[in-house]
Formats: C-alpha cells, structure tokens, sequence
C-alpha cells in the first residue's frame, strides 16, 4: 500500500489561500482566528491526514516559553473558604500552592492567589478583574462543599481543578490517589500483622473525594481478609461532646487491633485518654500524614507539592495550544504517596 505523501501547513495553506502563519493559528485554536476560519482549517486538515511535526512542535513550544518566561504571565489560583488564608491555615495545602508556584516560577509563568469570598460570593468581582488582566489560566483549589455557583466565563480560561470538592463543572483534574492511599495503609497495617483493621474519619472527609476513602477501605477488607469491620463516619469531629463517645463506642463493640484515622489524630488522642495503649493494644495510623508529625505518626505521606506543580504543567501546556473552555473528555491525573512509618504502629506478636 503506497504512502500517504506528507502534508504541510504551507500545502494547506496552499490550498486554502491563507498565509500560513494564519493556517498555523488556526490550528492551535489562536483567538486571533475566527471560529469560523479554525474550523474550516481544521476540516482540511483532518481530510488530508494532516499530522504536525513532533520535533517541530517541541521546538516551537520552547520558542513560546522563552517568550512567556519575559512576560511572567498570570495564572489564577483560587479559593473560598471564611477568609483568605483560612483554607491553608485549616488545612496542609499551603505546600500544594507552594508547589504551584515554585513550577510557575520555572515555566516563566506566575501564580496568583484569588480569593473568590466566603463560599465564593464574590466570584462576579474577581471575574471582571481576570478579564481586565486577560488572565488565560486558571486552577481552582480545595472549595467548600457548600460552594455558591462560581460566575466565571469558563470559555475564557483553560482551568485545572485540584481534588474532586469543586463539581459545578468538570474540567482537567489533578488528585491525591485516595484509593490507592488507603490501601497502601491497610496494606502496611496486614504486613504488620493486623487482622482487625479499622477506619475513623469524618463524614465530609469522605464525601470530598467521592468517597475513594470508603471505596479503598472496603476493597482491602475483600481482598486481603480480616476482620469485617464497619467504617466509622462521624458528623463532627473537633470541639463536639458527642465525637469522643461516638468513637469510643464503636472502638468498644468492635474492638479493631488497628485504627485508621485522618485530620488532627483524634482517634488517637481519644485511645490514649481513654487508657488504650498505642500501639502494644492498638496501632494507629494517618491516611493523610502532617509532614510535621513525620516520626511521631505512621502513616501516608500525600506528595501536595506535586499535586499544585502537575496542575501547572496542565494550564501552561493548555495555555501553549490556546485551549479554553470546559473539555469534552475531561481527564484525571492522580498523585500517590508513600508510607512513613511511626511509633504508633508496630508488629503485632
């Protein structure tokens, strides 16, 4: 079967009667084409088989980044939680934005936090702000699950979201591998010996990765055995009567030899006051390990710096191909982790 003979932009062009540097920005969707005439170039090229030349694109992506790197150009990070700085106060994803912007910074790219107001009130002002400064790239942070309806042009962004709490759209995704996490910490806790594994977190903890928690969990209790635990989900979790007595009961009736827990550790603040001893009775260990209890804790290590500088390759390589917009095959990159041992685990004899 004879070779397709290869077909060029300046063929295209050719063909066309266009110059080719629009051909070529019809191509990579440039703004400066009307729609109208990227859609007429795209026709052509997909009926000829035209296919770009890999080592010419990689040649002109660097070109541009060189550019970009003069330019500095913003990307937007946001987020909506009580104040501006109350979701990384709260919570261990200071390191995810650090991450964004120490792979910004590389890129020639710079990342700029946005807050959008409490529960994202006031998305309407920080929208026409990003269209004045001609912001193309976004990344939405950890949101409140409580989250008002953002008021975004979508189309004028190429946006990643981190995590699965933001849902009022589905764009590109970048995530901690909850299902693999869990179970590479009841993997860890069976190698240890642990036949009596069970789990202790918030209800709404599960419910923002889409309960990958509760999936993974109940996956290793089919595969590898043990004891058929039921999960523990509690409503509240710090400053409530009730959490303490609701955890030492189900400790109580099902007696696990290990405890899997998030957050700030209090399944294992409520062991040890209740004269548990941790972990010769009954080890302990973080799905979600503070890199400051490193040592202190057993548990899984979420690499979050990684999670916000993979989101940035994911816009700035949008950006590169002027893609915007919310993608008609969203795609999901997932982060995994590494198990740190701790003095709250040990072999069960």
């Amino acid at each position: 079967m004879a070779e397709q003979p290869h077909i060029s932009i300046r063929d295209l062009a050719a063909r066309l009667g266009l110059g080719r540097s629009a051909v070529s920005m019809a191509l990579r969707n440039h703004p400066h084409i009307s729609e109208k005439t990227r859609r007429r170039v795209q026709a052509e090229a997909e009926r000829l088989g035209y296919r770009p030349n890999a080592l010419v694109t990689a040649l002109m992506a660097q070109i541009r980044t060189r550019r970009v790197k003069r330019s500095g150009e913003t990307i937007a990070f946001f987020s909506a939680y009580k104040t501006k700085d109350d979701w990384l106060k709260a919570n261990p994803h200071d390191r995810t934005l650090q991450g964004a912007r120490d792979r910004a910074e590389h890129l020639g790219f710079r990342v700029e936090p946005f807050w959008l107001g409490l529960r994202g009130g006031d998305s309407a002002r920080i929208a026409r702000i990003l269209r004045a400064r001609a912001v193309r790239g976004a990344i939405i942070g950890p949101m409140p699950l409580d989250l008002e309806p953002l008021q975004f042009d979508w189309n004028s962004f190429f946006t990643v979201s981190l995590g699965y709490s933001f849902s009022q759209r589905i764009f590109d995704r970048v995530a901690n591998n909850q299902f693999n996490i869990i179970r590479l910490c009841y993997d860890n806790l069976w190698r240890l010996g642990h036949r009596r594994i069970g789990l202790a977190i918030t209800k709404e903890s599960d419910d923002r990765v889409q309960h990958l928690w509760l999936g993974g969990f109940t996956t290793s209790q089919q595969v590898l055995g043990g004891a058929p635990i039921p999960p523990l989900w509690m409503e509240h979790w710090e400053d409530h009567p009730d959490s303490k007595k609701q955890f030492l009961k189900w400790y109580r009736a099902h007696k696990p030899d290990a405890v899997l827990g998030i957050g700030p550790d209090n399944p294992l603040l409520w062991m040890r006051e209740s004269g548990v001893r941790v972990p010769e009775r009954t080890g302990y260990a973080n799905i979600d390990l503070d890199h400051k209890k490193i040592g202190v804790v057993a548990g899984a290590l979420q690499n979050l710096s990684a999670v916000g500088s993979v989101a940035v390759d994911l816009v700035t390589s949008g950006i590169s191909r002027n893609e915007h917009g919310i993608p008609e095959t969203p795609k999901v990159l997932l982060i995994d982790a590494t198990w740190s041992e701790g003095p709250t685990v040990s072999r069960r004899k």
